[in-house]
């Protein structure tokens, strides 16, 4: 049941809030390079500050751990709940029309890059706090921990240093992801694939000199680009008329006997490689079409087109399959390199929760057996029970706030709820609404965050009593 006085007393502190949410935006907290005390860069380092000073403003225990993590903790006794948000973003890329890190505050919506991943809704978490204890509550049941992870952007480096020298809480949520409720999350695995390219020459119509695309695993390659020296001036003629299967838009540009070709597609977040349009496989598709003088090359660029291609799935690499919990295995072509020396491709992967990780790096393996193939990065999938007391409880308070019927959620993409046992992503994007993280003009409604606060407010209430 909502206490609604402490509703009022989130809402009286909206301004503050909307200020504080405001100001830590203009700390540009992309990591940049480790300096002395500051593992992430020094921005990065003056976001988690800037956090924590508010929570010792308000009196709460705070804790530094060298400016890997920090958090701010209500509560003497019981189990510890988490919440766990992060001061770290990606870079501002470009297309705004404002200022990426001003902060600004118009139109009703809060403006900049953190206001919905993760920054803003990480200070509405604090403030749900500041509500609880300002209300003089005095915590009977459990402890809570707001916890300022610093990397998660780049690798979790950060919250994994924290939790070697902190508790780590029970049970909790993050304020990352969607409402109502996501209690599922794919698990998320990379694998490289690679080969060292030899000198079995043979009769060709073209030397492959270079292929790139791609900077990171996670993302669909938006722009590609290939360069050929050109020994049969037919072939240049004959692949002009060139159209890639998924309409990616290709340029071509003939200097003598170089020949360089650009592919342009459409990013997508690796969770979703269906909803992209992938520049390197157009490339690839193009360089299956030439006789190339290097006989090993020709045969591994057969099997990339014949077992990876412009699949999203990985049906022809016998992985392809679903549960009814998290839906279908996706696959992303994230990385595409090729030099003199080598290929290199970096594949991302996200597996329905009842799939096992094992099994998928065997059939990759025979799929790809003329290539090295090699795990790297791994999360293994999240699943919270329906029938928990947590999702009992986030339900109860989301309902009772928003007069709205809550509902599961399963995410191909990963959050903090994985560094934890027994949590889950709750808010703050709410059903229905634009989603804008890592996107030009990011943004948050005023509206919408004042309600992740109250949500968050109940919902720490109940923990705490």
């Amino acid at each position: 049941m909502m206490i609604k006085e402490l509703d009022q007393m989130v809402i009286s502190l909206k301004d503050e809030m909307f200020k504080s949410a405001s100001e830590i935006i203009r700390f540009k907290s992309v990591q940049s390079v480790s300096k002395n005390d500051a593992p992430f860069g020094n921005e990065v380092k003056k976001a988690l500050k800037y956090a924590l000073n508010i929570g010792e403003k308000y009196g709460f225990k705070t804790q530094n751990v060298d400016n890997y993590a920090g958090h701010v903790e209500f509560g003497k006794s019981g189990k510890l709940f988490g919440v766990l948000g992060h001061l770290d973003v990606v870079p501002e890329g470009e297309g705004w029309s404002v200022k990426p890190y001003e902060g600004v505050i118009k139109d009703g919506y809060l403006w900049g890059r953190g206001a919905i991943d993760d920054k803003a809704p990480t200070i509405a978490a604090l403030f749900a706090l500041i509500a609880v204890k300002k209300m003089g509550i005095k915590p009977t049941n459990n402890r809570v921990r707001i916890i300022f992870g610093t990397n998660e952007e780049t690798g979790w480096e950060g919250l994994k240093y924290y939790f070697k020298h902190e508790e780590m809480p029970s049970w909790g949520v993050t304020p990352d992801a969607d409402f109502p409720i996501i209690n599922a999350e794919k698990g998320i695995v990379n694998f490289e694939i690679s080969a060292v390219r030899s000198t079995r020459s043979i009769d060709g119509d073209a030397t492959l000199i270079s292929l790139k695309g791609g900077e990171a695993s996670n993302m669909v390659i938006a722009n590609a680009e290939l360069t050929l020296d050109i020994k049969n001036k037919k072939v240049a003629e004959s692949i002009k008329s060139f159209k890639p299967q998924n309409n990616a838009r290709v340029e071509m540009n003939l200097d003598g006997n170089r020949l360089t070709v650009k592919a342009f597609g459409k990013s997508s977040h690796g969770a979703k490689p269906q909803e992209g349009i992938n520049a390197a496989s157009a490339l690839f598709e193009l360089l299956g079409k030439i006789k190339l003088d290097d006989e090993e090359l020709n045969g591994y660029l057969k099997k990339i087109n014949e077992k990876i291609g412009y699949e999203t799935n990985g049906k022809s690499m016998g992985i392809a399959g679903r549960d009814d919990v998290s839906g279908e295995l996706t696959v992303n072509l994230g990385i595409a390199k090729i030099t003199n020396e080598m290929i290199k491709l970096v594949v991302n992967i996200r597996y329905p929760i009842f799939f096992n990780v094992d099994m998928i790096e065997s059939q990759i393996k025979e799929a790809l057996h003329e290539m090295k193939v090699e795990k790297q990065h791994h999360q293994g999938p999240l699943y919270v029970s329906p029938d928990s007391e947590l999702v009992k409880v986030l339900s109860e308070v989301y309902e009772d706030m928003t007069g709205q019927k809550a509902y599961l959620i399963a995410i191909g993409g990963g959050t903090y709820a994985r560094a934890i046992p027994n949590a889950a992503a709750f808010g703050p994007l709410f059903p229905g609404k634009e989603a804008t993280e890592h996107q030009p003009n990011e943004h948050v409604s005023l509206d919408d965050l004042l309600m992740t606060a109250r949500i968050y407010a109940q919902l720490l209430y109940e923990v705490l009593c």
